[in-house]
């Protein structure tokens, strides 16, 4: 499936659904961030796009997560007690998310 390179609009209207705040991953980026820089969406677009040319120079930073352990109910001392939660990067939510777009997109066709 090759549907081109990724478009400013896609990276500018998946930011601007995204919430600010949300959980941020290892690199401590929210995507406030990404939205409040001018070149930020521009610059998001090259390298998404350089990505998708070479996918085996995605760098580890990207796909790198922190995983925690979160208590339910019940006895803290019991590990069934627990789940787990993964943050990834908003980087990595933002180049997902428009991937999914574009399959669930080319699907329908």
């Amino acid at each position: 499936m090759d549907c081109g390179p990724i478009q400013f609009m896609e990276i500018t209207s998946y930011l601007s659904k995204s919430h600010n705040w949300k959980s941020h991953g290892n690199n401590q980026i929210q995507n406030y961030w990404l939205k409040a820089f001018p070149t930020g969406p521009r610059l998001i677009t090259k390298y998404f796009n350089g990505i998708m040319e070479k996918p085996e120079k995605v760098p580890d930073w990207l796909t790198t997560r922190i995983n925690y352990l979160l208590q339910k109910l019940g006895d803290s001392k019991e590990f069934r007690n627990y789940r787990p939660m993964t943050c990834l990067t908003t980087m990595y939510k933002t180049l997902t998310r428009i991937t999914a777009k574009r399959i669930s997109i080319h699907l329908k066709e």
